[in-house]
């Protein structure tokens, strides 16, 4: 028996240091949920774990810009969709005016008819608006740049751009809308349905940016899922895989120390033979 250098216990005591480290590591897993909780557990997993991770939150603030871009065509297309029935009651004014039947004083209320709803149409126009965004007043200060670009992903130029249009009475071109006899009331027919055509048109083209939308949004929530799950394939931890780990660890280290505590006691046995 060597009592100068214990090396049994020596070796048992370096397992049993080994053993608790690595319960130690499996437990601070366990209680973060994270396979990678420093460099030093896996410095390149770390390194490609936080680049997923910073896509995946510019993927998230994409979809919610998305989002925001919907409720903004959702708004002018409903603003629109007003226009059109205002119009519809405009054609019908100039229907019933396009009668000589009726007298001046006929002609002349249904004129000042037609004259409250060119302000009303330039009231949607010029006050509809989303975030202080005027949609339908393009061309005027409060509507430049006369478009509104949306970021749709992660990457720069990522991008939808929502251009604005002009829906007063002016552009339209029902503002010289005149039913003072048959002659103008029929002319003026032909210009609201004209204007009708012109913002079913806009409609359309607010759809089409709708329906792009839509596709950029359910792209984005897709990115986002996949990635975020490859993320965690790396950085979390698999909780069955870790409690085999740790409960193996623990056995070891009980093992550990007690195998320990009976090699520190050899060397007593000298003391009692020299007795």
């Amino acid at each position: 028996m060597v009592i100068s250098h214990n090396l049994a216990a020596m070796n048992q005591s370096h397992q049993l240091r080994t053993n608790t480290k690595k319960t130690a590591d499996s437990s601070r897993k366990l209680s973060s949920g994270y396979r990678i909780n420093e460099d030093a557990d896996d410095a390149a997993g770390l390194t490609i774990s936080e680049a997923m991770r910073h896509q995946v939150r510019g993927l998230d603030r994409a979809s919610s810009n998305v989002q925001d871009g919907i409720s903004m065509v959702q708004t002018a297309d409903a603003a629109l969709e007003e226009t059109q029935q205002i119009l519809d009651r405009m054609e019908e004014l100039a229907v019933q005016a396009a009668n000589d039947i009726n007298t001046e004083a006929d002609r002349s209320a249904i004129q000042e008819e037609i004259d409250q709803i060119k302000k009303e149409i330039d009231h949607i126009a010029y006050d509809t608006n989303f975030n202080q965004q005027y949609m339908l007043a393009e061309g005027t200060p409060k509507a430049r740049p006369g478009y509104f670009k949306i970021q749709t992903g992660s990457l720069a130029n990522q991008s939808v751009t929502i251009n604005f249009v002009n829906a007063s009475k002016e552009s339209l071109g029902v503002d010289t809308v005149d039913v003072s006899s048959y002659e103008k009331a029929s002319e003026s027919i032909s210009k609201i349905q004209n204007a009708i055509e012109l913002a079913g048109s806009w409609r359309n083209e607010f759809g089409s940016v709708q329906e792009q939308l839509e596709h950029a949004t359910k792209a984005v929530d897709n990115t986002s899922e996949n990635t975020q799950r490859a993320e965690s394939g790396i950085r979390d931890t698999d909780m069955n895989e870790e409690l085999v780990k740790f409960t193996t660890n623990k056995i070891l280290v009980n093992a550990a120390q007690s195998l320990l505590a009976q090699y520190n006691r050899r060397p007593e046995t000298v003391l009692t033979l020299l007795k």
